[in-house]
């Protein structure tokens, strides 16, 4: 009988333990790569679980494009010359928040594949903007490590895109804009000389103080330009989103300050005027720039922007500068030469849809052989 209660016992004890194995394999804290089965030195991140309606919601999306979901940001589409989405996912920017992680392994166990497109900030570089989420950093993403293939718009690419070994385009998104979309005639009415765009931090709040667009728009170099543009050249201009921003005595009855203006507006404000002032060093993919090329506005832009230096061509499409001190050689240059000046045929030739598509579409084929769009003549972002 005593030999039978120890039998019993022993069962109970051994059923007890498979239980807590189960329990904890099933719900306590597993750790996976983002990368499917291999295990990145970095980059760790848990395996989430999904709810019944994130599975549905994404495969309705799924089913609805042929297997291919529609993504928000930090995620990109990519479409061919007819509009159908192409099963290559961009990832353009840090994650910001663990939906974001969620999404990235849904997509990924869904047989989705990933390309790196460099058009925020310095991603996939350390983000130097103090303003911006660096939720990124704190749970250690390797943005490398997930994606086949990068599109980046860099000079000299950070180093961990450089030694990544991945494939690499050099190319920024906002070359891909396609210059017939706007209705260009050649008769717009220049009223202003320049426009300069950096947004009020919060719409809500009527102060003006340091925060993201500051920062990215590098409104501290700015202010000190806009000395020489209006005290030295009496330059006439529309900055658009620093209202009650301070700036110098010299810009009062030159310079007109606009909120916000949804984008017609601001391309409306655009047409009347006669080059774009662009000061910015953070800015990845500026489609301010090639927007006003595609008007046929040049450019004055800031030697160490981060993208978008490739499309500035001196005499041609529009003058560089660094600060306030170089400036006056680029504006000596621009305002007494500005008939020359023909950045919308250079763009037509150089860039736009119909140059950068078919080369995106060349790369993303070599980089990807299951490519679900494989005689796709070019790509786009959709």
């Amino acid at each position: 009988m005593k030999y039978n209660k120890a039998i019993v016992f022993s069962l109970v004890v051994f059923l007890i333990l498979i239980g807590l194995i189960i329990v904890i394999y099933r719900f306590g804290p597993r750790v996976e790569g983002f990368v499917g089965s291999e295990t990145p030195e970095k980059g760790y991140q848990p395996t989430f679980d999904f709810t019944d309606e994130d599975d549905k919601r994404i495969q309705l999306q799924m089913d609805a494009q042929q297997g291919v979901p529609r993504v928000a940001f930090p995620f990109k589409n990519v479409v061919d010359e007819n509009g159908q989405l192409v099963n290559i996912i961009m990832i353009s920017a840090p994650f910001r928040t663990e939906e974001d992680e969620k999404m990235y392994e849904k997509l990924r166990l869904a047989g989705l594949e990933f390309c790196g497109l460099s058009s925020y900030l310095d991603f996939p570089g350390k983000i130097w903007n103090p303003f911006d989420s660096f939720f990124h950093e704190e749970r250690d993403h390797d943005y490398t490590k997930m994606v086949k293939a990068w599109v980046h718009c860099f000079r000299t690419p950070p180093s961990n895109l450089s030694y990544s070994q991945l494939p690499l385009l050099m190319m920024s998104e906002a070359d891909l804009k396609d210059p017939y979309s706007v209705d260009y005639t050649g008769k717009d009415e220049k009223q202003y000389d320049f426009i300069y765009s950096c947004l009020r931090e919060d719409e809500n709040d009527d102060t003006c103080k340091p925060g993201w667009n500051w920062y990215n728009r590098n409104w501290d170099v700015a202010k000190r330009c806009l000395v020489v543009m209006c005290k030295q050249y009496g330059l006439r201009g529309i900055i658009v989103g620093r209202q009650n921003c301070e700036m110098t005595d010299f810009c009062q009855n030159l310079v007109e300050v606009l909120p916000f203006l949804p984008w017609h507006e601001f391309q409306a404000k655009m047409r009347q005027c006669r080059f774009l002032f662009a000061p910015n060093t953070s800015d990845a993919s500026p489609r301010v720039i090639t927007e006003a090329m595609c008007w046929n506005m040049p450019v004055l832009v800031n030697e160490n922007i981060l993208g978008g230096w490739n499309n500035v061509i001196s005499g041609v499409t529009g003058e560089f500068f660094t600060t306030e001190n170089d400036l006056p050689k680029a504006l000596d240059k621009l305002t007494t030469q500005y008939d020359q000046y023909t950045p919308r045929q250079w763009f037509i030739e150089n860039r736009g849809k119909d140059i950068c598509g078919p080369e995106l579409a060349e790369f993303l084929k070599s980089s990807f052989p299951n490519m679900n769009k494989p005689d796709a003549k070019l790509i786009t972002m959709g």
